[in-house]
């Protein structure tokens, strides 16, 4: 079996999010009264259907807030009152009553089931939107079941962010079935993405022994036809590419390499994605040549398979990319620089830290990890094998991707 390593869970969210694009749209007419809006004095927003609602933010500062973050407020309706008055006056909802949706028991899915098609959709989407941003700041939210049972709604918004939260979550063979179901059934592209995407932790977890094999043969058969269909749209293949590249299966590499020569950049970005995680060290020339790229998008992908790949070659030219014009690439340079390790690195990452702003925050993250993938408390084995020869035949396409750091890469013009 191969080796794995993901990136860190909020690093990488957090730039999926801004780089793919096909998370749910925040601006929209409905939705934008959610959002936090620092300019905006009130205490209440109006929202189109004449609701007073308060921000994520405001609530999240209220007084029934328990003073440990790491633990939800505790509701006192029951899950019925709750649902309840999200039909009939959702505006007067406290901000600690919408936790009775989670840990939800069969009895009380059944619950929601009945009830939840009878409240407005933008106080759906309200309700959603709150519960999954409040899963990543509470430890104690388990929102798995209560997301399995609106996988249906009518809103593909709903639905598109449910698969997005249920992507986060480990891995069970209850939601095994309904997320394929949303990946080879629903009628709308991005839910069918976020679906794919999903899938990627089943594969994932097959690979390290975590999940049983026919279930992670199950999900990459669904991704499997997603990738041989051509009449598939661009965002559910790429999606489905990056889910399968957690593969062991040699007949990957032969789907990153054809998206990797696609005409449609969106398809070769997630090549690199794939490449990164595929924890297959042949693809380290190739990620490093694209550090180069015109490409933004292509070269911060290739800034993250190189941090993936842990390919130290590419080290002077991740430093390189740390004055790069766009965010985007110096974020990912910052996260490759932390995986790579070394005196350079560290004197880089330090620089930043010391500043402010998202830069300064994601070089601290960095100095932690390396800390772990190569400080004195790093794992004793090593993620990568370099000294390791497979069987392969006398003829093998692949040996012209071995490292080298000497050879040229050759320029973009």
């Amino acid at each position: 079996m191969k080796n794995n390593n993901q990136r860190p869970l909020d690093f990488d969210d957090d730039f999926d999010h801004r780089f793919h694009g096909d998370s749910f749209d925040s601006d929209s007419e409905d939705w934008s009264e959610w959002e936090d809006d620092s300019t905006f004095d009130d205490q209440f927003r109006v929202d189109s259907e004449g609701y007073h609602v308060r921000s994520l933010d405001e609530l999240m500062d209220d007084s029934l807030m328990i003073e440990t973050p790491e633990q939800a407020p505790v509701p006192s309706w029951s899950l019925e009152t709750l649902l309840q008055q999200l039909i009939a006056a959702p505006e007067k909802v406290p901000f600690n009553e919408y936790f009775a949706l989670s840990d939800l028991t069969r009895a009380q899915a059944e619950t929601v089931r009945q009830l939840w098609p009878s409240i407005d959709v933008t106080s759906r989407r309200r309700t959603v939107d709150l519960l999954t941003r409040s899963a990543e700041e509470f430890l104690n939210v388990d929102l798995s079941i209560f997301l399995l049972n609106i996988l249906d709604d009518p809103d593909a918004s709903i639905r598109q962010m449910a698969l997005e939260t249920l992507d986060a979550n480990e891995p069970t063979p209850e939601m095994l079935g309904p997320i394929i179901y949303r990946l080879q059934h629903d009628s709308v592209d991005e839910v069918r993405a976020a679906a794919a995407a999903a899938l990627g932790h089943y594969v994932l977890a097959g690979e390290l022994d975590e999940l049983d094999a026919a279930l992670a043969m199950r999900a990459e058969d669904a991704l499997i036809a997603v990738l041989t269909d051509p009449t598939e749209p661009l965002i559910v293949q790429c999606r489905a590419l990056e889910s399968i590249a957690y593969s062991g299966e040699v007949a990957v590499r032969q789907f990153i390499e054809d998206a990797y020569y696609s005409p449609f950049e969106e398809l070769r970005v997630s090549a690199l994605t794939a490449m990164g995680r595929s924890a297959d060290i042949r693809w380290r020339r190739m990620v490093r040549a694209e550090l180069r790229n015109p490409s933004p998008a292509m070269r911060a992908e290739a800034a993250f398979a190189c941090g993936e790949l842990e390919t130290k070659a590419a080290l002077s030219d991740l430093l390189e990319l740390l004055s790069d014009s766009e965010r985007s690439v110096r974020l990912a340079a910052i996260f490759a620089l932390g995986r790579l390790g070394g005196k350079q690195a560290r004197r880089a990452l330090e620089e930043f830290a010391s500043g402010e702003g998202e830069e300064a925050q994601a070089a601290e993250m960095a100095l932690e990890e390396m800390l772990f993938y190569t400080g004195p408390e790093a794992m004793a084995i090593p993620l990568f094998d370099e000294d390791a020869e497979e069987d392969f035949d006398e003829v093998d396409p692949w040996e012209v991707w071995e490292d080298d750091e000497d050879e040229d890469l050759g320029e973009y013009e």
